[in-house]
């Protein structure tokens, strides 16, 4: 028997969750490493996510490459509309400045 970090209660050598508090006694095998907790952070953080992805110990070695790719993807289409909202908006300005129909 050990005890878990957080409460300090007995855990069984065995346990993958402490039962007390819920906490992940195994690291990379906790809720955020699995497929939905990837999809969930990927929505807030975007690429950001990368570290966790590839240190997930829930995840096969192709399904982490898939993550990557599509996480690329993603920041690559992001950075395209920003900078088309970017362009929009400055022309939306210059029309307005400038008083050009």
């Amino acid at each position: 028997m050990t005890e878990c970090p957080r409460c300090h209660c007995p855990v069984d050598e065995t346990d993958n969750f402490c039962r007390a508090c819920g906490r992940s006694l195994r690291p990379g095998t906790g809720f955020v490493f699995s497929h939905t907790g990837i999809i969930l952070l990927a929505l807030v953080l975007g690429p950001f996510v990368l570290p966790v992805v590839w240190t997930s110990k829930l995840i096969s070695t192709p399904a982490k490459w898939i993550y990557t790719f599509l996480l690329a993807l993603f920041s690559i289409y992001l950075v395209h509309a920003f900078y088309q909202a970017y362009l929009l908006v400055q022309d939306a300005t210059q029309l307005m400045l400038g008083g050009g129909f």
